[in-house]
């Protein structure tokens, strides 16, 4: 058997920023491989499958928006898991139109006003949550109606590495 020793000290010389990029990457990809299964495989095809897929994925857009915010601004204060919030952050930074992208996970309020959107926010679980446990707190169903379809996500995933190599691309030729 041939060994293959990975070890993190590939990371090393880089900086949080970048090392942020590489596992946003890494999540991205780990989603394409679950969701290509489900299509393939009919018996990959589960509720417990769509979930994971759908962290991997909300994960990999919540690290690339901290590694990309680290990269403009390292000393931003990143360490929560709002993807919303994050959002806006990163948008403040990059507000040129070559750093646009359609960011999966967002919530959209429609035209609710500002009172209902606070309140909503208190009930809405962030997706690390909603997607990595089977229930809320306390054995409770999460509030919603959820849904998946695999061949549709795909290209959602495709576009994600798209942009993620896309910006990453223009971060390093702002930095160089």
């Amino acid at each position: 058997m041939n060994w293959n020793m990975v070890t993190d000290s590939e990371l090393a010389h880089q900086s949080v920023s970048e090392r942020f990029l590489e596992y946003a990457k890494a999540y991205r990809n780990a989603a394409s491989v679950l969701c290509a299964s489900m299509i393939s495989e009919r018996s990959m095809c589960t509720w417990p499958n769509a979930n994971v897929t759908l962290l991997l994925a909300a994960h990999a857009t919540e690290l690339f928006l901290k590694g990309a915010i680290l990269a403009k601004d390292p000393t931003a204060l990143v360490e929560h898991h709002l993807l919303d919030d994050l959002n806006t952050e990163y948008k403040k930074r990059f507000v040129e139109p070559s750093f646009e992208w359609d960011i999966p996970f967002k919530t959209e309020w429609g035209e609710l006003t500002e009172a209902e959107i606070r309140a909503l926010k208190k009930t809405t679980p962030v997706p690390s949550m909603l997607y990595r446990y089977p229930v809320a707190k306390g054995g409770k169903e999460w509030n919603g109606a959820f849904g998946f379809e695999p061949n549709l996500f795909a290209s959602t995933l495709d576009q994600l590495g798209l942009d993620f190599q896309r910006i990453m691309a223009r971060i390093a030729q702002q930095k160089g």
